[in-house]
């Protein structure tokens, strides 16, 4: 009796609410939900965890296939050298910048990507990470991430079909999260309800703003206007080149955060 009951008690946590994986649509047992999905990479301090995220799934968005470095890996040294850039730094600090991606040359106040990564492919892993973090958010919120309204991002985030637009919100002023540890996505009834008229999701990470086309055929009718009052909302208008663009490089993205910089630093 005994031996039964521990052994109750030592049955693995399941990380489900609906059952159905939201990213391969499968339910047990033809998958399990014992590993911990969290919402934002835990190594970038995330530490929300979601649930209906097969362990299959999670392993697929951790490691690296065919030649791609992983989504969760890509998302986190991208955000981890804007925290980088955004700091305070002094002359010595430049020498603490490590990245899998990118090589910084500081007497030429230049970032390159690395010659054994493809720019498009990182790019590629980007966008597809942005909406990999968004689906697992709005369905932490919603619980309704396993809609049939998602197959398009279900089919690129999960299977690498279709290219969305990303649409990056370039400012000269940028608001810094209240919570640098632990970063969170926005998402709430207002955001959501935009969403679904737009057919874009306002993602906010680390103070930085990307548009996400969530819903193409919304997008197609009220996109477009939608951004454009956007525009008169969010940009804060200082030097004049502020602006919305979509995103299509990841080298297009102020690394250094040279908008903030007049004068540079030398070694």
């Amino acid at each position: 009796m005994y031996i039964e009951e521990f052994s109750f008690l030592q049955k693995p946590m399941k990380y489900i609410k609906t059952g159905q994986c939201i990213w391969c649509e499968k339910k047990e047992p033809e998958v399990s939900f014992e590993n911990k999905p969290h919402v934002l990479p835990r190594s970038l301090g995330g530490n929300e965890i979601g649930f209906d995220i097969c362990d299959d799934c999670n392993a697929y968005f951790g490691k690296a296939t065919s030649g791609k470095p992983a989504l969760d890996f890509v998302f986190k040294e991208i955000f981890n050298a804007y925290r980088f850039f955004s700091q305070n730094l002094n002359p010595e600090s430049y020498k603490k910048f490590h990245s899998a991606f990118f090589n910084y040359y500081h007497k030429k106040h230049l970032i390159k990507i690395k010659n054994n990564f493809n720019a498009s492919i990182i790019t590629r892993q980007f966008k597809r990470s942005l909406f990999y973090v968004f689906l697992q958010k709005y369905h932490y919120i919603t619980q309704n991430g396993n809609h049939h309204m998602f197959d398009c991002i279900r089919n690129f985030v999960r299977y690498d079909i279709g290219n969305p637009k990303v649409f990056y919100v370039f400012n000269n002023i940028i608001l810094a999260p209240a919570n640098k540890e632990h970063p969170e996505v926005p998402m709430n009834t207002k955001l959501i309800e935009d969403m679904m008229f737009s057919g874009l999701y306002p993602f906010w990470c680390i103070g930085h703003l990307f548009y996400l086309e969530i819903f193409p055929m919304a997008f197609n009718v009220n996109g477009l206007s939608y951004l454009y009052k956007q525009t008169k909302e969010i940009l804060l208008p200082v030097v004049g080149n502020e602006g919305i663009f979509e995103f299509k490089d990841i080298m297009q993205i102020d690394f250094l955060m040279q908008r903030f910089n007049s004068q540079k630093t030398n070694p």
